[in-house]
């Protein structure tokens, strides 16, 4: 797929979840290529905040230097954050992705919506670690994995790491 094809992914998102953050975009694409299995062909790596891709933010960059979308920065808790909106030339611009695309689009969007950037984090980490053990065919249960986010990010308990667990469980969007 195209570069174009991906940014009217994330104008889409954009659309569908106005004020979203860059960090929540990148998890949003994160789940569509790696559960929803949308071809992307976006390069993450684990990171900060989850698994992270230079490409989604040059695609967010080029977004905003084509002003197809806005960018708002704003602080929280001594960071800052970004709102990103659609113009009306971004509006305008939207192109008409398949429904079955758009149908994925709303679904992930709706799971992730309103969740906080920390939760976000979370669901994309336990979501990366499952898929690192699963293409490595490394043998591993819940509890592996559980150990496994925790070793990476210390500052979640492991009881919110399993509770985040069974709910991507739930949601088919893990199978251990």
């Amino acid at each position: 797929m195209s570069s174009q094809y991906n940014k009217s992914i994330i104008l889409n998102i954009i659309e569908q979840y106005p004020s979203l953050g860059k960090t929540a975009i990148m998890k949003i694409l994160y789940i569509l290529q790696q559960v929803k299995k949308m071809e992307l062909n976006y390069d993450f790596s684990i990171y900060t905040y989850g698994p992270y891709s230079a490409g989604v933010i040059e695609d967010i960059d080029d977004l905003i230097k084509a002003t197809l979308i806005d960018v708002h920065a704003y602080e929280y808790n001594n960071y800052v954050g970004y709102n990103l909106n659609l113009t009306e030339r971004g509006e305008s611009k939207i192109s008409g992705l398949p429904i079955g695309d758009k149908k994925i689009i709303k679904e992930v969007v709706s799971f992730v919506n309103k969740k906080p950037a920390k939760t976000m984090e979370l669901l994309s980490t336990i979501i990366f670690i499952e898929n690192q053990y699963a293409k490595n065919n490394w043998k591993h249960d819940q509890k592996d994995i559980v150990e496994k986010v925790r070793e990476i990010k210390p500052h979640f308990k492991k009881q919110t790491i399993s509770r985040t667990y069974k709910i991507l469980l739930e949601k088919k969007y893990i199978q251990p």
